[in-house]
Order: structure tokens, then C-alpha cells, then sequence
């Protein structure tokens, strides 16, 4: 897959993640680890989408180049 195809899902992803519907699942006074929900969603996310963007960039696939 291309890199330019790979970000393009990413994006895809980040904006499916940070919509207002995905964000609306999360807005119960529920509490997850003593840490409401909606905060624990929202840095679980976005240290996803980094975790991926940072794989992306380096155009690993997790693969070796032989």
C-alpha cells in the first residue's frame, strides 16, 4: 500500500474517531480506571492515530526490506 493511501485511511480514521457521533458514546458521567470515560476515550484516540502516523511516516509495514 502506498503512503499516500495509508494517510489518506488515517485521516479517514481520525475523523471517524473525533466525530461528534464517536464522541457522543462517551459522554456519560461514567467513570473507567477513576478516569471519565470521554477523557480516557479521547487520549486513548489520539495516542492511537499518533502511534499509527508515526508508523506510517516511517513507511513500516512490519515487515523486513530484503
Amino acid at each position: 500500500m502506498r503512503r499516500g493511501e495509508r494517510l489518506t485511511g488515517l485521516l479517514l480514521l481520525a475523523v471517524l474517531l473525533f466525530s461528534p457521533v464517536a464522541i457522543g458514546f462517551f459522554q456519560r458521567p461514567a467513570l473507567a480506571l477513576g478516569v471519565p470515560a470521554l477523557l480516557l476515550y479521547v487520549f486513548a484516540a489520539w495516542g492511537a492515530v499518533i502511534a499509527l502516523l508515526a508508523q506510517a511516516a516511517r513507511g513500516g509495514d512490519g515487515g523486513d526490506r530484503t
